[in-house]
């Protein structure tokens, strides 16, 4: 709902800044002014934007240059030792 109410204003947002706008709005006194910042682009949260929004995001350049590029990152429990086995395994 604030991602779409954040479209109507002409800001397509993503998942992130939309929850900090929504704590701001819904925190400012009448006649009180507020900043709030995003500091992802939309594309980051493509699928969900676009599932939100009901509209196709167009990648910027940069981004659709890369976004073939392999997948790095790597899910771990939050446990040291699973990062230190795989820090050590990644010499």
């Amino acid at each position: 709902q604030t991602m779409r109410e954040l479209k109507e204003l002409g800001y397509t947002s993503e998942p992130h800044a939309a929850v900090a706008y929504r704590a701001l709005r819904d925190q400012l006194n009448p006649g009180e002014y507020g900043l709030f910042l995003g500091t992802a682009h939309p594309a980051k949260f493509k699928e969900s934007v676009e599932a939100i929004l009901g509209e196709t995001l167009d990648l910027p350049k940069e981004l659709a240059e890369r976004a073939d590029l392999p997948l790095l990152s790597h899910n771990l429990p939050a446990d040291f030792a699973a990062l230190r086995k795989l820090m050590m395994n990644h010499q």
